[in-house]
């Protein structure tokens, strides 16, 4: 009995698929370190296929809502203007939060210690009732000479080391400097000729793949890229949304460093679900040294207002952006973040976006090839 036909390829795929699994699983240390180096190697690449894409999201729409009735040079313009917008917006976030944070600073170096002052007074006053901890607080003393010379004694030691180390800091400086360089440029040409891309990317694949592999190829490609840019445009506005909330809760309540903390929210907030919280427990240690009573309200606004947000705003705005219901966003970004912390958080909404079309596809054309649609609905 023959369980092969006569031109069947598929015996020696198996063994060579076999002999190459066993050769990976070998030498696993030395493949890792080979796509370490390649990955090395293609940095600037990555880094410029990532600025591409961000890129695109503004420029793309330049192109086809502002100015779609320019006819010659309408590319070029639309990728100034959209490069110009993201400088734009990085000015803004740090013309709002470096004079914040210079003036943040200089408050908590003059209140940081009249903030230790009264703690010990208060746990003073609470151990009065027990004569041994009252002797043993009334001991406890902060000479802030001495802090303040170990802490320069740590600053002398830092610089030191700095310095040690300045043509290490300085080649890498330069190596990252040339990376985003060389990344950048990739990114123009790319955007320039992205049409010209995707053809060349469509012609290798039909060289060695059967067409309808290939189709189904370029339409996993559409539906991803449709679903990250979707996804990236739905975040930012979903941070804004946030962080305007903060701050005018912080504002009406009269809670301090509603600036500053309302655009930490915000630009922490691009982590799905659980960043707003990094930028609220920033907010609480700046509260505090100022007034703990404040400190607790402004805990208990945040997770109204987050509780809001999360539960209104963000599956509408990200969801229905990516084309992901509410409860599904939940579990991709519980998933993502469980295998890849805030990489998977930030990837695992429009990754699912994808996997959910396309099984959304696969089980209505099963369901229709089985003639299964009245039953589903008496089952």
């Amino acid at each position: 009995m023959k369980y092969f036909k006569e031109n069947d390829k598929t015996p020696f795929v198996v063994v060579a698929f076999g002999i190459c699994l066993y050769f990976l699983l070998e030498h696993l240390s030395l493949v890792m370190h080979g796509i370490s180096y390649i990955g090395s190697v293609a940095f600037p690449f990555i880094l410029g296929s990532c600025l591409a894409f961000i890129i695109n999201v503004p420029m793309r729409f330049f192109e086809n809502r502002v100015l779609h009735k320019i006819k010659k040079g309408r590319r070029v313009l639309s990728l100034i203007a959209a490069i110009l917008c993201i400088i734009g917006v990085i000015l803004l976030v740090c013309g709002l939060i470096i004079p914040e944070l210079a003036e943040t600073m200089y408050r908590l170096s003059v209140s940081v210690p009249g903030f230790i002052e009264a703690v010990q007074e208060y746990i003073d006053n609470l151990s009065k009732d027990n004569p041994r901890i009252h002797s043993y607080v009334l001991s406890l003393d902060v000479d802030w000479n001495e802090i303040g010379g170990q802490m320069m004694g740590y600053f002398q030691t830092w610089a030191t080391n700095l310095l040690n180390s300045t043509v290490s800091i300085i080649s890498s400086a330069v190596q990252v400097i040339v990376s985003f360089a060389l990344g950048f440029v990739f990114a123009l040409n790319a955007l320039l000729k992205k049409e010209t891309l995707a053809f060349q990317v469509k012609k290798l694949l039909l060289a060695f793949l059967p067409l309808k592999a290939v189709k189904h190829i370029v339409r996993v490609g559409r539906l991803s890229n449709q679903a990250f840019s979707n996804f990236l445009s739905g975040q930012c506005t979903e941070a804004v949304i946030l962080g305007c909330l903060i701050f005018g809760c912080m504002k009406i309540l009269g809670i301090p460093y509603a600036v500053l903390i309302a655009v930490f929210i915000g630009v922490t907030s691009l982590i799905p679900i659980v960043g707003g919280f990094v930028g609220c427990g920033i907010g609480i240690l700046l509260i505090i040294t100022v007034d703990w009573k404040q400190a607790i309200i402004f805990v208990i606004m945040f997770l109204v207002v987050q509780q809001f947000e999360g539960n209104v705003i963000y599956p509408h705005v990200v969801g229905n952006s990516v084309g992901l219901p509410g409860i599904w966003v939940l579990v991709a970004v519980t998933i993502g973040g469980n295998v890849a912390g805030v990489v998977g958080m930030l990837f695992s909404i429009p990754l699912f976006s994808v996997l959910y079309q396309l099984l959304t596809e696969v089980v209505n054309w099963q369901i229709k090839k089985r003639d299964l649609e009245k039953t589903i609905r008496k089952v």
